[in-house]
């Protein structure tokens, strides 16, 4: 018996190989033009969204891919995290982000405070989604509508991650759908995991094989870029120590 799955399943893999430096690691980009650190969560989210549907229709992406209730289930349970208390606030006059590979970048300092806690130097970097939004806008195209594959990113904070939103053309079916990667604190809360696919409420998770590897390498590049960042504000260099999302801001917790 003729089996559409496992065809179509089949149709995506020779898809992506016949095309590997179109999906392979992160974007060129990614590594030129970041210039805070959010901005490789927010490549990462859209990157995937690009991985999920580059394939010959929005059938075959779903070919592999298995439901796993509701979207929102995936922030349900997790813990309030209070807001990061800095001893002795000061807006510094300047701050750098070192990305590793990517080299320093220049931060807006109204996002940037530096203090302590617990007797310790730290420092903070806060964003809201329309400042994530922005910054996206600027240092990269994912956000700039100037690509006719996807337009109009939305960035949704949730408690503990958030949802990358894009409306994607579907040339095969002629119309666009509304595609939301699901992002994920780890339980390190200094990195991110990829939960799956958002259409219409319900969650996806990865499929197994050569097309959920791949975007599970991008999570890895994106978050080794995260592990090495480092942020030198007000004479003082700080590294990553913690992330806190909540439904409003996300903040990185440097020290």
């Amino acid at each position: 018996m003729y089996n559409v799955a496992s065809d179509k399943l089949d149709l995506i893999e020779a898809h992506l190989r016949v095309q590997p430096s179109k999906r392979r690691g992160v974007p060129l980009g990614l590594c030129g033009c970041l210039a805070a650190v959010m901005v490789v969560v927010v490549v990462l989210g859209i990157t995937a969204v690009v991985l999920f549907l580059n394939a010959p229709s929005l059938a075959l992406v779903f070919a592999g891919f298995k439901p796993q209730g509701s979207t929102s289930q995936v922030f349900v349970g997790q813990a309030t995290v209070p807001p990061v208390q800095l001893e002795n606030p000061v807006s510094p006059p300047d701050a750098v982000v070192n990305l590793g590979s990517s080299g320093p970048q220049e931060l807006p300092i109204n996002n940037v405070q530096t203090g302590v806690i617990n007797g310790s130097a730290a420092a903070t970097v806060s964003f809201t989604e329309s400042d994530l939004m922005n910054l996206c806008r600027q240092k990269t195209t994912f956000c700039s509508d100037t690509n006719p594959q996807y337009k109009n990113v939305q960035i949704d904070l949730q408690p503990g991650g958030g949802i990358i939103y894009a409306d994607v053309n579907i040339p095969q079916i002629g119309s666009t759908q509304r595609i939301g990667v699901a992002l994920r604190l780890d339980a390190s809360h200094r990195q991110f995991e990829v939960m799956g696919v958002d259409v219409g409420g319900t969650l996806y998770g990865l499929p197994s094989g050569d097309l959920g590897q791949r975007v599970t390498d991008v999570a890895t590049k994106a978050n080794e870029l995260l592990q090495a960042a480092s942020l030198q504000a007000g004479g003082g260099v700080y590294n990553l120590s913690d992330i806190r999302i909540d439904a409003n801001s996300i903040t990185f917790v440097m020290q």
